[in-house]
């Protein structure tokens, strides 16, 4: 009844959840991403490709603004091995549920 789910986030990957391919003979490819737009907005895209047979017989693009988060400080390293704190802005976390 229900089929595999692909999760992309844009912090740490594990093995488990990448896929080679997308199985093209009947599915739904689904891509997420959110951009930064500006110091307080987001803008997340949806992209749905429905696959049948191993064509894509529909694309839906959606694209909604959202609030920016803000900025974090963080501490990084540079390659002398000196530590430096910059500001980043925050990013969403992702959860998809299929029912």
């Amino acid at each position: 009844m229900f089929g595999p789910l692909l999760l992309i986030s844009c912090g740490q990957k594990r093995s488990e959840d990448q896929v080679k391919a997308v199985d093209k003979n009947g599915s739904v490819e689904m891509k997420v991403a959110i951009s930064h737009l500006s110091d307080t907005l987001d803008v997340m895209k949806t992209e749905k490709i429905y696959w049948i047979q191993g064509k894509a017989v529909k694309t839906i693009v959606n694209l909604d603004t959202v609030p920016a988060l803000g900025t974090t400080n963080q501490v990084i390293q540079n390659s002398a091995g000196q530590d430096s704190t910059v500001t980043i802005k925050k990013n969403y976390q992702i959860f998809i549920t299929v029912l």
